[in-house]
Parts: structure tokens; sequence; C-alpha cells
């Protein structure tokens, strides 16, 4: 059926194919040949090529069956297929008959090359044909011929192919041979594929409601590709977009047509659109066929907008802020937030129901232009409000329902018209006097103003009203209030009320508070104050300090002295107390204050012989009491009565045994005595000394009397003595033995033989240690010489191998053996080693021992020494050594590994290829060097693991070692494959059979086996992806291409069987229809790296214009016999050379576009002020490919390149599009746009194109740039020829506009011409009267102009208004003075030319004034009278008036005249000067910390807020830089010199100097003067001051060197803190009872004080712990030390060095020497025998003091 269906199809194209007459006899022939190839279709002929055809096509089989004609002739098959390729496809062969039969092939179109499409199966003489015409298809489109390759015939065609060419798809030919009678029928079926793009016709903008559901659109366009249903049928759509429009959009394919060709494109929807974020979406659609060919286009969405916005505010305030009782009214404008629906917008107002009557608003007809808010006038003061919300809707005219609404704020203004009252008229309190307080009020004390901010603003200060002056002693605060606030009255002076004096008894304030800005506003309270008498006077001593000297052993009774206070308050008595622990000692009599000593005792010289006691006198008249104190102080004399103190070295010594009598032990024992008298000696107590042996007790016969001590006195006093120790004789010959004792303790004791009260000795127990000596030599132990000793070869370090020990029967220091070793016989060093101390024998280097060299045994005396090796150790030259002899058999081991004997045998062999079985190649040999015979045997072993292919030829014998061809398979040795040379490893293995220790040792040895070589190898070209050609076209002729071709030969190197060569068989360009020359030839040369030719393509003429891709055909030979070779087909790609620069189609040079402001959007398409979209930009390039293509970029300005960039669009254009907005609302650019290609090479070009680019708004009214002018008319008919060029409005939407599409702009008055004075040219906006101006009914007007786009009346934005202030000029001007009285005063320091002041007169014309003084209005004191004609000169043209006198002591009073202005027509104005004379105790100095310049320009200012603060008239005479201490003038200081006229009379500084003195009037002038950024620093009188050192900066420097200081003393006290810390726990450590275990230590038996061991560690021997022991009373007190009770505790015999406890803990008694029992500390304190304070006796008891 399959073959029917293909008759059918061949039918129906040959029928469309002739439709001439002469071609039907050939339709005929085609009829019948379809139904001869049905009935005859041979049953064994599969069909093969349908996978060409499949749609989608499959890739070839990999099992295509295969076509054999073995042994068949031209007449039963003709055809068999051609070399194998993807492209063309031999189908089934029909025979029809005997003569004829048909042969089916596809082939792929657009193939560019000739092609063989089938081989002849024909071998004979005869030369084959085509025969012309074809039965089908014509024979110029397909271009057929036969011809002979390699002794074969080809069928080939020679002309590219299109399926799209109808009549190119199907051809069918014939082919005979001269002789034979057969004719072949090829039908050659062309096979379409996918090389042509779509195209998508995209004609019309796609318009999409927002808000409309996700899914597809009925945006629809047609996708056409001609290669039909392989490409539509796989068509494949993608969105590209910068702006993430892929997320927004897809694409859907659908409705393929019946020819397969078309298709259409449906827009989807993945979102719902929104007009206001994006109105126009621009994005890329890629169609992809399945090649993939692709094609891509720019996309617009154009969103077409759905109402559902509310209306939009462009004109809305927050807040607005007037004077209260005024009418205001205030634009407003909402557009409708549907942008492109745009309907008109209504307003309304809601507002609270009180506030309804003051606020209206009327929108503006039409709808477009806004509304007005009329705010009616609103009085604050009744209201007591400032803020008034309102809530304004603007909603759309059709729907009321879309509605916004903003809330604003009315903010309404204070006007000061509020006087500051008291909260209450009287106020009364009563305090105590000369008391610090604040006073206390029953209600609140303060003022209430009822204004608002700085209005609402008034001061306070105080008045006496009796008695005078009161008010200093008072304060109030704040000095400033504002509204409703509470005031604090406070004392300051507090000492002026004194209840004593009796008009301060009583006293009446008045409080008055008035307003800042208007002082004319004030209120008054009155404040009535009684004082309170109370207790103020104190004691005084009649003697502050008293000195008294009595001797230290007074006691009770006795009376020290009287210190007596006196109080001055009446019925006031004075107690007198001690202060301190002085009373512990002493008591005073409370009121006369005698003082007597209250117990025996009390004093020692020793300890303090100066004390300070602190009496202290309190009054009792009431409280608060108050209480005086004074000093006595005590100096004592001395009495002796000290006890000795003995001092120990605080190391023991140490003797060596046997010295000689007379030897010294120590001279480090001293003692001192503090009395002056004392003679102080030293002895030794034997009865409680004792000497030990290793912790046991002594024979006192063994020690006793062994040394002595001898008493010496460095000083001319016997109050200092040391003690020296010296060594004697026990027994004759015999001093001290440590075989006897190691261990002295001497009690060494300290008498002072003066001593007449209290302890006259000091003991300690003192220690000697005793050094031993050396006299015995080590022996041996039995055998330990002896015994057999055996070690194996190879040990590793510190293996035993055994051990030897001698004895010393020396002490501890001479008793320790130490073992040496020393080689003999020949033993090599470093083997065996000895442990120095134990004796222990060990190998030494780590497997040194070798039996193989060979040795038997090793040969070592053994040296034992009892010299001390130690660093502790003292010098000993008696030591002795103790030799001894061993011997160590040596035990050998398997630890040599055999190697091969490379001197026997070769180890590179050559053998040929296809040996046979058998072949000696080579014997082994092999050697090792251990000793034993078991150790030495090699056996040989081939290493078939490194090579499991060695087990298939080779063999070994193991004994022998002889190497030999063994074959295991079938395989030859064969050098052609893999395998030209084996290396073959050996294993060497000695005690093959494990015997003796069982180790066995193996080495390895390689042998080379090369095989001799054949020729039967073809040279190897590169695989296709590994060699290929990129170059560029601009390559010229003769070049080569920079790639080798080497295509190695496996053969023998450097024989004609390797040596290469190359040639080109074809070349074809694969991607562009282009006619070729020869284009390239092939280079053969030789290459060392290589070693072999390689090839090098060479062009044969320039390469320009013959940029593509090429198939580059390429046949690699070698010169053996026979000759092999290989082809292969490679990649070959002409890069297009950059030769062209792009060139700009839009936009043009120094063109000017005008962008609409108000469509402006970030990556939006930008929209010209004509409404259409602006032009894309594009740029063309005549180069190829990449170097053809061009892209756009921003460069140049750094402004334009922050603002735009460019979208890429379709090839070679792009949309220029904002990257962010600005703010204003006109914007100029200068862009500059590069087009840049995509060259390489050599280099990209680029074009610059520069433009301007201006976004004007295209709505909105012109704006005026100052909405403020001023213009002048002359009163009367004179101003009727006057005119004025008003400003004229700037129209946004005009800028840079020429031409015809401007906007006019239309003036006209809107308000202020209610009169009808004035007339406004419409469209010039210019002014002139209507009728004349009268100055006497108004000086100035005021009238608005507004300016719009239309004619008609509309209602203005207020930046399109302009306010234009109208003066009237005078009809006969004249100058004027700008004050009516000018002063100022002169002195004795000024100088001729000082300029005093400034006459200025102003005229309403701005005429020329000159200045002249009225000489006969001179009126001056007598003693100016000789002057007063040439006293000034007044500059005619500036009015300075200046000092052309020096003036005198002798000149008083003043000069008083009158200046004259007349201007050029004689009209002339008169003002008043009075110049006064000034001395120096007029004269008045103002400090600012401010620059000359900042006070230059102000000293008006400062003149009026002086003279209206002192109320009196300031002139400032002189403004200078102040100078330091140096005379440097300072620039951050100035000097403002000036004084002050009261009653035409200077005033004196003492007067200012009371005025100074007022502290609340001086702070208020600051503040004033603040307000102008003013600061004064000081108000001074009399000479011109200096300006100190920056007192802030010394007082800096100071705190922070104080700051410094402080924080060095906190780092002392605390590491002073923490050294006392941690000295003080050792102390505590030192005390704390000792921790015992539950495991006795057997200390507390043995009662003793052992060496190295704390004598206070056995349990009980601590006083502090012993509750045993009779302590003193702990709470003792000190004269000196406040409440310090341990005072004179380190004194007692339980603390002293020497102490020792009793053996019986439980005895009441200490172990002391001579008379001790129950002796107390000498201080004569109160210290009692008392419990020990860690006792529970100690913790009942009572204490009292």
């Amino acid at each position: 059926m399959t073959n029917t269906i293909k008759c059918l199809i061949l039918w129906i194209v040959s029928f469309i194919q002739f439709t001439l007459p002469c071609e039907m006899g050939k339709l005929v022939i085609v009829l019948a040949l379809c139904a001869v190839q049905y009935r005859f279709v041979r049953g064994d002929e599969p069909e093969r090529c349908s996978y060409m055809i499949n749609i989608p096509r499959l890739p070839k089989p990999d099992n295509l069956p295969d076509i054999n004609i073995e042994g068949k002739e031209w007449q039963e098959r003709p055809l068999f297929p051609a070399p194998e390729r993807n492209d063309v496809c031999m189908d089934a062969y029909y025979p029809a008959s005997d003569t004829s039969g048909t042969q089916i092939i596809y082939m792929d179109e657009e193939i560019k090359e000739p092609v063989s499409i089938a081989r002849l199966n024909y071998r004979g003489t005869a030369t084959p044909t085509i025969v012309q015409p074809l039965v089908a298809g014509t024979f110029s489109r397909l271009g057929p011929k036969i011809e002979k390759v390699d002794n074969v015939w080809h069928l080939i065609i020679t002309q590219r192919q299109d399926f799209e060419t109808d009549t190119m798809r199907t051809y069918m030919f014939e082919i005979e041979i001269p002789g034979e009678r057969f004719i072949a029928i090829v039908r050659l079926q062309i096979v379409n594929i996918d090389d042509n793009a779509p195209i998508i016709q995209a004609f019309e903008t796609c318009v999409v409601p927002e808000l409309r559901e996700p899914g597809p659109t009925s945006c629809v366009y047609e996708v056409t590709d001609e290669d039909g249903r392989i490409s539509t049928s796989a068509m494949t759509f993608a969105i590209t977009s910068d702006r993430n429009d892929d997320e927004v959009f897809h694409v859907i394919g659908g409705d393929i047509s019946s020819d397969w060709r078309k298709m259409t494109m449906t827009i989807g929807l993945n979102v719902s659109l929104n007009y206001e974020m994006n109105a126009l979406h621009i994005f890329r659609v890629t169609a992809r066929d399945s090649l993939p060919n692709e094609r891509t286009i720019t996309m617009m969405v154009q969103v077409e907008n759905v109402e559902h916005r509310v209306p939009r505010w462009v004109e809305i305030f927050a807040v607005q802020q007037f004077n209260e009782k005024t009418e205001k009214n205030f634009r407003v404008r909402a557009i409708d937030g549907d942008t492109g629906i745009n309907k008109p917008i209504f307003y309304r107002i809601e507002t609270k129901p009180e506030d309804a009557a003051f606020f209206d608003i009327e929108t503006i007809e039409g709808g477009y232009r806004g509304a007005t808010l009329k705010v009616k006038s609103i009085d604050r003061d009744a209201l007591q409000r400032e803020l008034f919300p309102i809530s304004i809707t603007a909603y759309k005219s059709n729907n009321e329902s879309l509605s916004t609404t903003s809330s604003v704020v009315i903010i309404i203004d204070d006007v000061n018209d509020s006087t500051p009252e008291p909260l209450q008229a009287v106020y009364s309190v009563k305090i105590m006097e000369e008391t610090a307080q604040t006073l206390n009020f029953d209600t609140e004390f303060g003022f209430n103003d009822k204004d608002l901010g700085e209005n609402a603003q008034y001061t306070v200060r105080l008045e006496s009203v009796h008695p005078e002056g009161a008010e200093l002693a008072f304060f109030v605060a704040p000095s400033v209030g504002y509204q409703k606030q509470t005031f604090i009255l406070g004392t300051q002076n507090h000492s002026m009320l004194d209840y004593e004096d009796v008009k301060f008894q009583k006293i009446q304030l008045r409080v008055i508070a008035t307003d800042i800005n208007r002082p004319n506003l004030y209120g008054v309270a009155t404040v009535n104050i009684e004082l309170i008498n109370w207790n103020d006077e104190k004691p005084i001593f009649e003697e502050s300090i008293k000195e008294v000297t009595f001797d230290e052993t007074e006691g009770e009774g006795f009376v020290v002295g009287t210190m007596l206070a006196n109080d001055r308050d009446i019925n006031d008595e004075v107690v007198h107390s001690l202060l301190g622990n002085a009373q512990n000692y002493l008591n005073i009599n409370s009121s006369t204050g005698e003082i007597v000593v209250s117990a025996n005792n009390s004093f020692d010289y020793q300890r303090q012989n100066e004390i300070y006691v602190q009496v202290s006198a309190i009054d009792t008249l009431g409280e608060p009491f108050n209480r005086e104190t004074a000093q006595l102080i005590i100096k004592l004399n001395d009495i002796n009565n000290t006890p000795p103190r003995l001092t120990l070295p605080r190391r023991s010594p140490q003797v060596d045994e046997n010295v000689a009598a007379g030897h010294v032990i120590t001279e480090e024992i001293t003692a001192t005595d503090l009395d002056t008298t004392a003679d102080l000696n030293f002895e030794i107590d034997w009865d409680t000394s004792y000497a030990t042996k290793q912790g046991r007790a002594t024979p006192a016969t063994e020690y006793r009397e062994c040394v002595e001590i001898q008493t010496n006195y460095p000083e001319d006093h016997r109050r200092t003595a040391n003690g020296k120790i010296v060594v004697k004789s026990v027994r004759p010959g015999v001093t001290i033995d440590y075989e006897e004792f190691e261990m002295l303790y001497l009690t060494i004791r300290v008498i002072d033989r003066n001593t007449t009260l209290g302890d006259t000795y000091d003991e300690s127990l003192f220690t000697v240690i005793i050094i031993d000596k050396n006299d015995n030599a080590p022996v041996w132990t039995e055998s330990t010489l002896s015994q057999e000793f055996s070690i194996r070869e190879n040990s590793r370090s510190d293996v035993v191998v055994g051990s030897v020990q001698a004895n010393d029967i020396d002490g501890p220091l001479y008793n320790q053996v130490r073992y040496t070793l020393r080689t003999r016989n020949g033993t090599p060093e470093n083997l065996i080693k000895i442990d120095l101390t134990t004796g222990l024998l060990s190998v030494d280097k780590d497997g040194a021992i070798d039996a193989d060299e060979p040795r038997d045994n090793l040969y070592y005396t053994v040296i034992a020494s009892d010299k001390c090796l130690e660093a502790e150790c003292p010098p000993d030259i008696d030591y002795h050594d103790t030799a001894g002899e061993i011997k160590i058999a040596i035990v050998d081991t398997n630890n040599k590994v055999p190697s091969a004997d490379t001197t026997k045998f070769n180890v590179n062999v050559t053998i040929n290829e296809n040996a046979v079985n058998g072949t000696e190649i080579v014997t082994l040999a092999a050697i090792d060097a251990d000793r034993d015979a078991i150790y030495k045997t090699v056996r040989y072993q081939i290493q078939y693991a490194v090579n499991p292919r060695l087990r298939d030829f080779f063999g070994v014998d193991l004994d022998t070692g002889l190497v030999y061809v063994h074959y295991a398979t079938d395989q030859v040795l064969d050098r052609d494959g893999d395998e030209p040379e084996f290396q073959i490893f050996f294993t060497l293995t000695d005690n093959f059979y494990s015997e003796g220790d069982g180790n066995r040792n193996s080495a390895t040895v390689k042998i080379i086996v090369t095989l001799l070589d054949e020729n039967d190898n073809a040279p190897v070209l590169p695989e296709r992806d590994a060699l290929f050609w990129s170059v560029s076209e601009g390559l010229k002729k003769g070049q080569k291409l920079p790639r080798l071709i080497n295509a190695p030969d496996r053969d023998a190197p450097n024989t004609p069987n390797s040596r290469v060569g190359y040639e080109i068989v074809n070349l074809t360009l694969s991607n562009r229809d282009v006619e070729l020359p020869d284009l390239f030839e092939m280079v053969t040369s030789w290459n060392e790296e290589f070693n072999n030719n390689v090839g090098e393509i060479q062009t044969v003429v320039d390469l320009k214009g013959y940029w593509g891709t090429y198939a580059i055909g390429i046949r690699a030979f070698d010169h053996g016999d026979p000759q092999l070779a290989s082809e292969g087909i490679y990649s070959l790609v002409i890069n297009p050379y950059n030769f062209y620069a792009p060139v700009f189609v839009f936009p043009k040079a120094n063109s000017l576009i005008r962008l609409a402001r108000e469509r402006a959007s970030v990556n939006g398409v930008l929209v010209t002020v004509s409404n259409s979209f602006l032009d894309q930009v594009q740029a063309t390039d005549e180069d190829g490919l990449e170097a053809g293509r061009v892209k756009f970029e921003v460069v140049g300005d750094d402004e334009a390149a922050q603002f735009f960039t460019i979208l890429e669009d379709r090839e070679n254009q792009g949309i220029l599009t904002l990257k962010q907005l600005f703010q204003e609302t006109v914007k100029e650019f200068e862009i500059t746009i590069r087009a840049t290609d995509g060259g390489t090479d050599p280099q990209q070009l680029s074009t610059d194109v520069t433009f301007r680019v201006a976004f004007v708004p295209t709505q909105g009214d012109p704006v005026f740039t100052n909405p403020e002018t001023t213009v002048s008319f002359i009163e009367t008919e004179a101003g009727l020829s006057e005119k004025h060029n008003l400003p004229r409005a700037d129209d946004p939407k005009n800028h840079l506009c020429e031409g015809d599409g401007c906007h006019q702009i239309f003036y006209r008055i809107i308000d202020g011409n209610e009169n009808g004075f004035f007339n406004l040219d419409g469209t010039q906006n210019i002014l002139q009267l209507a009728k004349p101006l009268n100055r006497t009914a108004a000086n100035s007007h005021t009238i608005r102009v507004s300016a719009s786009n239309s004619e008609s009346a509309v209602t203005p934005l207020p930046a399109s208004i302009l306010t234009v202030n109208i003066e009237v000029r005078e009809a006969n001007p004249r100058p004027t003075f700008d004050r009516d009285l000018y002063t100022q005063g002169i002195s004795t320091r000024d100088t001729i030319n000082r300029v005093i002041l400034t006459v200025l007169a102003v005229h309403s014309e701005n005429a020329a004034i000159t200045y002249t003084i009225d000489m006969s209005s001179m009126v001056v004191d007598p003693s100016l009278e000789a002057v007063k004609n040439s006293a000034f000169q007044l500059h005619p043209q500036t009015g300075v008036l200046t000092l052309t006198i020096q003036p005198t002591a002798s000149m008083h009073g003043m000069f008083e005249f009158n200046v004259v202005a007349t201007d050029s027509a004689d009209a002339t104005d008169t003002a008043q000067v009075k110049i006064y004379l000034i001395s120096s105790q007029n004269r008045v100095f103002f400090m600012f910390m401010n620059t000359l310049e900042e006070i230059e320009g102000r000293t008006q200012f400062i003149e009026s807020t002086f003279s209206s603060s002192f109320a009196m008239t300031c002139n400032v005479d002189q403004v200078i830089p102040a100078t330091d201490d140096n005379g440097v003038a300072r620039s951050d200081v100035t000097e403002v010199r000036a004084h002050f006229i009261q009653d035409n009379v200077p005033v004196s500084v003492e007067v200012i100097e009371k005025l100074r003195s007022d502290s609340q009037l001086l702070g208020s002038i600051q503040r004033i003067l603040n307000t102008e950024r003013l600061y004064l620093q000081d108000l001074v009188t009399g000479d011109s001051p200096t300006v100190k050192a920056n007192t802030s900066l010394i007082l800096l420097y100071v705190l922070g060197s104080l700051a410094a200081i402080l924080t060095l003393m906190c780092i002392i006290l605390l590491i002073t803190f923490i050294v006392k810390t941690r000295a003080l726990n050792r102390q505590l450590k030192a005390l704390s009872m000792t921790k015992y275990g539950s495991q006795d230590s057997g200390l507390n038996r043995l009662g003793l004080a052992a060496p190295g061991t704390n004598k206070h560690a056995a349990e009980g021997s601590n006083p502090i712990w012993n509750a045993a022991i009779r302590a003193p009373d702990f709470d003792a007190i000190s004269e000196d030390s406040g409440d310090s009770d341990l005072i004179g505790i380190e004194d007692l015999p339980q603390f002293r060095t020497d102490y020792f406890p009793p053996a019986d803990t439980n005895s009441a008694r200490g172990i002391v020497f001579g008379d001790e029992t129950d002796k107390v500390s000498t201080h004569n304190n109160n210290f009692g025998f008392n419990p020990t304070p860690f006792s529970a006796e100690f913790a009942n008891r009572k204490f009292g003091r």
C-alpha cells in the first residue's frame, strides 16, 4: 500500500510539472513505471530512509540495513550507496522489468557542495550518461553528473536544492550505458529541512483592558514559516524583557492551517494589567522552530484605562497658617486617577459642627481647574483654639463614590492683646529667719497670659514695698513666663533675713509680670512675708588648741587641763564631751570642761609620744543643736620599760660535719631595744635546745656545748647587739658529727640587763643544718656481671637487654650509684646504652646492631660510680668508680633485601613481534647480603598484577630466573597495537619458603621488552571537533592560517611509512549563497615538534567579502607501499572584518526633541509634546554578522547617563527610556548616544550622535518667576502718560518652543483695581493709568495680575499671580530725614577727622540730596563759643559729620544745631543735631563676643536696645576690636564705646554701674541682643578694658590636669589595695587552721617542728585557734588608731617567732622559757588574760569601754 501511495504522489507531481503536450509521453511512462513498480516490488528490500521524512525528523538509525551488491551485475542492482553521510540516503530498489528498475534516493535540501548520492554497479569500459531531458524536474536546476572516482562511477548532484521552490522537490531521470540495454531510473526526493526562520506578522498594536483576568487576550497575530509542518508543529515562543514583562505575559501558539505554513500567536496574560503602573508594555517575542531558527520582534501592548480609581491630588496643602480675624482663600485641585479617562472633579468639605460657619469650598467651573477653599474671620482669643482640622473630599462628577479625602489643618496665629494677670492678687507666708528656702504658698503662685506663642511671654520681677531693698533677699524663677505658669519665690541673700532686725520681721513685696513685646501690658501680685525666730548661735571655745606635757606613767585622777566653751544665746547651756577613743582613758567635766586621766597604764611613750584629743561643745537651746570642737595636745615624757627584740636570719645556716673548732656558723643574729639605757647580751639556753637524726631525738651529750654565741656591739651604745655562733669541741677531736645528728635546734636569748619594768629578755628557736661527706665506693652485687645477655640485630632503640646493679653504703647525698658503659674488643659505639641510675641495659641507636658484617658478640666494660651528678650536689672530689665486664650475643635476622645483579643481564631487550612460544628473552640474576644461608637464597616471579596482559605473553623460571615467551591465549605479540613495548616487573624474594624467623624480603627489577615493527597504519587526521579555523575576513593573499594540521602515523618514525602529505579535497560555504573562487591552498612542511610533516592552509586571494562558515575537506596520506590515507571535513570560519562604522538614522545630530513631562516614566516609551511616541533609535552598518549588529548606549554627560538608558529592540534599533525620574518640572539634557557594532577584528567601531532633549509640561498655567514687583506713577494727570512693562510669566509648556506650536499667554487684573485706576495690556502685560492718582488719598496701591493660556476668566493658581506694588510719587517731591533728632558725644580722647555720625534723608524721586549745617541755628555752651563755627564739617553728599577740632577738658555742655537736606529743585527738610561733650566719667564699654563686621552692621539696634532698657538715650561712639593683656587685637571679641544722655546731660558711670548691678535687667538686655545674634559679654565703665585670657580654656586645662592626677591617684590606690589585700590574705592563710584529712599524718603525735614544716602546723599550737591558751583581750583600744582593737597584740609571747606550743595541747600554758608564764604585753594598756576571740567563751562574753 505504501508503494501505491508513493506512485500516486509521483503521478501528481509529474502531472503538475508536465503541463505541455510534448511531455504527456513521459507522464505515461511514469504511470507505467508506478504500475510495474507496484507489481514487481521485491519483498526482501526494506525501506531504509523513512527517518528522513518523519516529522519531527528522527536521528539516523545505527542499524540501517546494508545493501549488498556482491555478485550482482548492472542489470540486477545498478546502484549502490555512495560513501555514507547524514544528508543522503538510498532507499529501496524497485525492479520494473529486465530492462529497467527504479532506485529511490532521498537528499536534504541546501547542500551547497557537490554531493555523491550513489555509486554505479558498473565495471565496464563504457561511460554511463544521464538521459536529457529528465523524466521529472529540470536538468539545469539539479545539475546531475556521472564522474569516475577511484575507478568507481559516482552519481553526483552539483546544484544546491531548495525545497521551498516547488520545482525542486522531486526529480526523476534515467541512466543509460552504451552497450547495455538495462536503463536505471533514479527518483530523487528532496527532503525538507528546517532552514528558514519564522515570520511574525504584528502590524497592529495590542490593546488590553486593565484588570481583566489572566488568560488569552484578543491580540492574535499570524506566524508563517516556509518550512511548513516541520517548523510550525515544533514552534515555540518566548518573551524577553528588561522590565520583567515575561512575568506578566505569555504567548500561545495555535491554529496551524491546512498548508502547515501558517499558524497563530496569541498574547496571554499571567497577571492583570495596571494602567497606572505601566500604560504601555514593550517587550520582545521570539519565535523558534525546530532547528531552532528564530525571529524576534518588539511587541507593544497598550493598557486600556478602566474607570475605577479615585481622584488624585495635584495641588493640596497640609497646613495653612495666618493671623486671627482675617479672611483667606486657598486653591486646591485634584485630577482623575484614571488619567486616560480624565473626568471632571467636584469638591466638598467636612468640619466639626462648631467650625462649619468658618469654612466653605466652591468648585471652579468645569471641574478641571480645582476649587477655592474660603476661610472666614476667626477670633482665636474668643475660641481659645489655634487648630482647625478640615477634610476636603474630591470626587468624580459621574460617580461620587470614587472620591479621595485629604485632611488639612488651618492654624490661626495669635495677636498680642492680653495682659498677664496674677492667679491670686495677694499671697501670705511665714518663713524661718536666715534660712535658704523656697516659699510655699497655700495656693498656686503665678500669672496667666491668654495669648499664644511669643505674645504669651512675659517677664517677672520683684519690687519691695517695705522695708527698702527687701527684694534683694529674694528671687523669683523662672524670670520669663508663658501663658498660665506658676513660679518659685525663694531666698537668695538669706543673711538679710535676720529676725533681730526689727524692720525685716514683716516684709511686703510686689511681683510684676510684664509682656515682653508690649511692656504696657503688665500684672501685679502682692506678697506678705513674716519671719520666724530660731536658734542660730554656736558655742565658742576660749582656747581652740591647748598643749600639755606629763610622764607616760601618770595614772588615774591626774588633771590634764581645762577646755571651756561659751554660747552667746540666752539661756543656752553648753555640754562638753570627748570624741573618739580618748574617753576610754580621759574624763571631762561636761560643764567646766576639766579633763582628768581615767585609767592607769593608759600611755606608752614608745607607742605614741604625742596624743591629740578632740573636745566637743554642744548647745542645748533647741534643734538644730550647734556643735563646736577644740583640740587638746598631750606630749608624754619617756620612761624605760620596753623589752628587747630578737631578730634571726631568714634562712637556717648549714655547716659541714667535723669542721674545726672556732668555725663561724652565722653572724646575722641581731637584737634591738628602744630604751636609751638598754644593755643587751646574748646566750644559748641548752635546756630547751635539742638535735635530731632522721626525725629521732639525739642524746644531749652528742650536741650540748657544741657551739657558743658571742655578743658584739656594732655601734657606740648597747641598744643594738649582734650575735655570732661558733663551733666548739664536744670531745677531744670531735665537733659536729653528721652520723649523730643532722639538725640542731638552738634556743637563742637576748637579755636587757637594765630593764626596770616589764620583760627583760626576748628569745627564739634557731635551726642549724648539718652537711654530710662521701667516703665509701660502690660494690657489684653477686652474679650481676656473669649473667648471659643477647639481642636481635636491628633491634629498635630502648629494647631492653638486661640490667646490672651495685650498692653504696654512704648517706643520701653519696650513696646514689651511677652507671656508664665503655666498648671493648672492637665493639662499635652507640649500640648499647645503660641507664645512669637504674643500670638497665637497652639498645641505643635504632637498628644499628648488625650481625651481617658479620659479627657474633658485643663486648663492654660497665662502671658503677657514686659521684653525684645533680646540680644541687655539693662539690665532691672524693667520689669512687667500680668497673666490671659483660658480653652480649647478637641473633641474626633476615633483614637484608635482595637486589638485581644487572651486571649479569640486560634490562632493555628486543624481540620480533609474532615471536614463537618459548623464545628465550633474558636470564635474571640477584644477590642478598644476609649472614645465614637460609636468608641469602633468591627466587624470581613476574608481577602479573601490575599488567595482567603479561600473563598472555611471558613467563619466568622460579629458581633460574630465565625469562621466555609464553602465549597463554591465541594472541601474539603485535607492535602495531597498543603495546609496542612491555615493561615487565619481576619480584626477587629471599627466604621464599619462610624458614628461620619466617621473614621474607623482596625487591623489584624492571625489564623493558621492545617489539620490532611492520608498516600497516595510515595517517590519522584529528577529530572534527579538535581541528578548526577561525580567521579574519581581513586576511590578504598569501597569508597562512594559524593552526597546523598534524596527522600522526603509528608506523616507525622517519620512514616513508610514517611520512605524511596533505591536500585540500573540497571547500563548501554553508551559511551564505556566494559564488566562490579558490580561496585556499595546502602547504606541506616538516615540523620538528611533531617529528613529521604538517599541513598549513594558505590564502590564494584576499578574503574580503567571503565571510561565513565553511566546511573544508582535507586528505592526509603516507608514502608507504601501498599508500594509506585518511580524509576529514573540518569547520573553517571566516569572521567578518569590521570595515565600516555604524551610521545613525535617528536621532539626527544637534537636533532638539521636546518630550511630555507628565508622561515620563521609568523604562516607559517616551512621548513627545505632540502626543506621539518617540521614534526608535536606529543605525545601519554594512558589515556582516556581529560586525554589522549595532548596540546603543548613553555616554558623555554624566547626568544624561544617570537618567537615560537604551533598551534593545529589533536588530540595530533601540528604545530611549528613563532609568529614574527627576523632580524638576522642566528638565533639559544633552544626550550623546554611541552606536557600537559587534566587530572585534580589528576592533569595535562606534559613532556618536549628540542631541538635546527637553522635558516640558503639557499641562498647567504660566507662572511668574518673581511673584512680586514694584512700579511707581506720579500723581495727577501727569501719570496718565506713564507706562510700565510688568514682568512676564513663564509658560513651562513653551520651554524651547519654536514655531506655531507654542502656547500664548494672556494677562488680566484680578484684584486691587476696584476703583478702576489701572489698565493692562492683556498680551504684553503693560500697565498704565486709566485715571489720575492722588497721593494724599493713598500713597500706594496693590493689584494682582494673573497669567493664563485662556482669554476667558479662570481662577488662577498662586504661582500664576503677580502682585504689583504701585507707589504714588509726589507731584512736588522733596527730601525727608529718616529721623528728627541725631545725638552723639565727643570727648578729649577723640581726634580730628573722627566721624561722629551720619545724617540720612530719602527722596521720593530718588533725586540727589545735598546736606548743609544751618549755622544760624547753632546753640552752644559758653565754653564752646570760640569753636562753634569750626567744630564740625558735614559732607554735602554722604551726610557724614566729621569732628574738625580737638576737644579739651575745659569744654562743657553741648553743640545744638540744625542740618538741612536740599534736592536739585531746592526742596528742603530739616533735622536737629545734638553733640555732647563726654568725659571718661560718662564713657561706657560694651564687650561683645562677635566679630567687628557683625557689630558694625547693628549699632542702631544696640543703641535702641540700651536706650529702651535704661530709659535714656544711648549713643555708640566707636566700634573697635578688643585687645588682650598683650595689646593684641582679637578677631572674636569687639569693643563698643558708648555714652548715655538723659535730660540733655551725659549720664555718669555711677548711674550706669547701678543699672549694671541689676542682673535681671542686664539678662533681659542680653536676651534681646541674642535675637540678633549679638552676644554681650560684659558692660564696663572707666578705662578701656582688655580681654583676659580665655578663662574657660584655662579652667578646662586645670580640670583636665586635675582629672589626670585623680586618675593616677585612683590607679595607685587600686594597686595599693590589691597589694595590701594579698598581704592580708597571706597573713590570714598563715593564721588559718590546718585542714587534716581522714588519714592521720602523725604530726600531732610527734610534737616537733621538723625542718621545712610550719612550727605552728600542729593541731592546737597556734594561739589564735587554741582556746586553752590564755590570750589578751583583743578588744583593746588604741589612742592613735581610732577604734582598732589589735594594737600591741604582736608583742605577746604567743606571737613571737621563737614560740612553740606545749606538747599537751590541753595545757593552759605556753612553752616559754624562764619566768614567762602569764606574761602580758608591756605597753601598759588594758589587755588582760581573756579568752581568745575565736573561742565560744569569747563569743559569749560582754565587753565594755
